[in-house]
């Protein structure tokens, strides 16, 4: 009888994949990207250490300098910060936006420029609710790491669409 439970999933299962689905998966970064350097305005940032970890994950040796044969991935700025959108009749803030703002450049192990400098941004609408104030303040960190998680997958998006881009 258990089996008549699982059924919908377990067709489900099958018809997946006859239909085209397939997981995203990792990036796969082009071959002048197989040693990268990831230069970055603000070091400390949980941005560098992220995207890093990602670049590893999809078949990159980070290397702590740039060089010879060496491809760098430049981003020269970089800034998360709430925008104010509507202030109350009480004139506290009832909502804003969380705005991460990346600018990046590529240049591959040969120093041709994958990407020009381009800006990148993501937002999250945010409402601040006066009686949920301690609730508030964890429910805003939990939207920036998503939104960290977020610019990593966008960054290696860019990376891996540039090498595509340039060889059309």
């Amino acid at each position: 009888m258990k089996i008549f439970r699982y059924a919908p999933m377990l067709a489900a299962i099958c018809v997946l994949p006859a239909c085209g689905f397939h997981m995203r998966g990792e990036v796969q970064l082009p071959p002048g990207m197989q040693r990268v350097h990831v230069q970055i305005a603000d070091p400390y940032s949980p941005l560098v250490h992220d995207l890093q970890a990602a670049l590893v994950r999809s078949g990159a040796k980070v290397e702590n300098a740039a060089g010879d044969g060496i491809a760098e991935i430049d981003i020269p700025a970089i800034s998360l910060a709430p925008i104010v959108r509507s202030v109350g009749s009480n004139a506290y803030v009832n909502e804003f936006s969380m705005v991460y703002h990346v600018e990046m450049q590529i240049t591959d192990a040969n120093g041709k420029t994958l990407m020009p400098r381009e800006v990148i941004e993501h937002s999250r609408e945010f409402t601040f609710d006066q009686t949920q104030a301690i609730g508030t303040s964890a429910e805003q960190d939990e939207i920036k790491k998503e939104m960290e998680r977020d610019m990593v997958q966008a960054l290696l998006r860019k990376i891996e669409a540039a090498e595509r881009k340039r060889g059309a």
